[in-house]
């Protein structure tokens, strides 16, 4: 019986192989942002507030998990005339049925929604996916989707060849003049609503950077591989819109009672927003990102680094200093010689990321620890963070004391410009995946997130990572030393040492 099961399962999985070179083609209309309405809210902010609003954009940072999500809901409640949210993990927890809710709201007041998730990063139920879509001003689409739905694990490894590349994309934006981007999927440990707290930085621009971000936006939702879910799933009804409309109010009158919305309402992004204190940093910016064809494998572009190179152009004019936060950080031989470069010419190079104790993906540490010596030994500075990073600091919003882990992506130029974006310094973001994010020219932004990585960077967040007088690796904090990456079991260390093993640091 089991040898009948193994040579079906082989057969299946070949047969979904072969049907699977290409998606199966739809007839897709196209459709773009909607024109800017003058009245609009947003668009009245802009004009009140920004000093050059058709040349200069205008930012604001974003670090603070009850923060991140306030500025998400208020630019859906704001909107006017469209709304494009475009992002890799869409949730179907807690934060992922609010903002749903709040885009109901939007689209039932007449606001057109586009709603692109990456299929396989989607935690919606293909129901309730199919439910949003069912109204009449929701359209959704799934970049790269998965053949088989039901049984999508067989799909993944009958047509992992074409879904290794995913859009891991993260962008928000509002009447074609507000935008958010960043590190942030759609989910409960991105707003310090779970027990594991991803330390992240989003940013909210305004003017020209959302018609250039949404410009992208349309880039992808227009490309073959964003599958209108009408077309690739059964089709919902008026009923199973009830359904879901019922339980996203439930979801909404649940979060008003508890501690969730009260902390939003008080964050400090909407506190300094009603009382006009909320600081603009603007300047110009260059919205930057790695086109859809990236990911598609039958297209030349397919793995052409296009994100990676417009940075390393900005690295190559560096005078002193680059300093790095990076999820997952594996620069290859390619990044070491880079970095190594850069030292020669006397450019000070600093690194924030995760520890084997704070990371989420062991695979990934394994892929990064062999480069640590060499970085060192090169003269970079090198951090990891912490699991309990400044717990009396930090404070989880919604619930008792967490785990830190770091998924902010972020690179300072010479305390000049900042870059925030879906990038991380590891192969899979460089080739395999698209990414996007926002380089922007102020000094003063630069300057402010560059005390935020010192911030990070402090005993109470961060071990740092040298070597010892007999050249071994050594972590410091609070005075002490570690000769062993600390707060690590074995059994975390063991399973670390043997992925390390296998041959797949190009597909971290």
């Amino acid at each position: 019986m089991l040898t009948i099961r193994a040579i079906c399962l082989v057969l299946l999985t070949s047969l979904v192989y072969g049907c699977a070179t290409h998606l199966p083609q739809h007839e897709m209309p196209h459709s773009f942002v909607l024109p800017v309405l003058k009245d609009a809210p947003l668009v009245r902010y802009l004009n009140d507030r920004l000093v050059a609003p058709e040349v200069w954009s205008a930012f604001n940072p974003l670090y603070e998990g009850k923060d991140a999500l306030a500025a998400r809901l208020y630019l859906i409640d704001q909107a006017r005339s469209g709304i494009d949210l475009q992002t890799y993990i869409y949730a179907g927890d807690t934060t992922g049925q609010l903002i749903a809710a709040h885009l109901l709201q939007a689209a039932d007041r007449g606001v057109r929604v586009r709603l692109l998730v990456d299929d396989v990063g989607s935690g919606l139920s293909d129901i309730k996916i199919t439910s949003l879509d069912w109204h009449p001003n929701i359209e959704v689409r799934l970049f790269n989707p998965l053949q088989l739905r039901t049984f999508r694990l067989l799909s993944k490894v009958g047509e992992f060849g074409r879904i290794n590349h995913r859009m891991h994309n993260k962008l928000l934006v509002a009447d074609g003049v507000a935008m958010i981007t960043g590190g942030r999927n759609i989910g409960d440990e991105y707003f310090a609503l779970s027990p594991m707290d991803f330390q992240d930085i989003d940013i909210i621009g305004l003017g020209p950077i959302a018609r250039d971000a949404g410009g992208s936006f349309d880039l992808f939702w227009n490309h073959d591989l964003s599958q209108p879910v009408s077309k690739i799933l059964r089709r919902s009804d008026d009923k199973a819109l009830a359904k879901l409309r019922r339980e996203l109010v439930s979801v909404r009158r649940q979060a008003a009672r508890g501690p969730l919305m009260e902390a939003v309402a008080d964050s400090n992004f909407i506190q300094a927003l009603q009382d006009n204190r909320l600081a603009w940093y603007q300047g110009p910016a260059e919205w930057l990102f790695d086109p859809p064809a990236k990911a598609d494998t039958h297209s030349e572009l397919s793995g052409e680094p296009f994100l990676t190179r417009s940075l390393a152009r900005h690295t190559a004019a560096l005078d002193s200093e680059l300093l790095i936060m990076s999820a997952y950080f594996i620069p290859g031989e390619q990044g070491q010689a880079a970095f190594e470069r850069l030292l020669e010419r006397g450019v000070n190079v600093s690194i924030l990321t995760n520890s084997l104790a704070s990371t989420d993906v062991l695979a990934v540490h394994s892929g990064y620890a062999p480069y640590r010596k060499p970085l060192l030994e090169s003269g970079i500075e090198l951090w990891e963070l912490r699991p309990l990073a400044a717990q009396h600091e930090r404070v989880n919003t919604f619930v008792g004391d967490s785990l830190a882990s770091l998924h902010a992506k972020k690179l300072i130029f010479d305390r000049q410009s900042v870059f925030i974006g879906s990038l991380n310094l590891d192969p899979r973001s460089v080739n395999l995946n698209t990414e996007a994010g926002v380089l922007v020219e102020h000094a003063a932004l630069a300057e402010y997130m560059s005390s935020l990585f010192v911030r990070w960077t402090d005993d109470d967040y961060a071990w740092r990572v040298v070597l010892d007088e007999q050249g071994e690796l050594q972590w410091l904090a609070d005075g002490k030393a570690w000769s062993r990456e600390p707060d690590s079991s074995p059994a975390r260390r063991f399973m670390t040492w043997l992925v390390s093993w296998l041959p797949i640091e190009s597909q971290l």
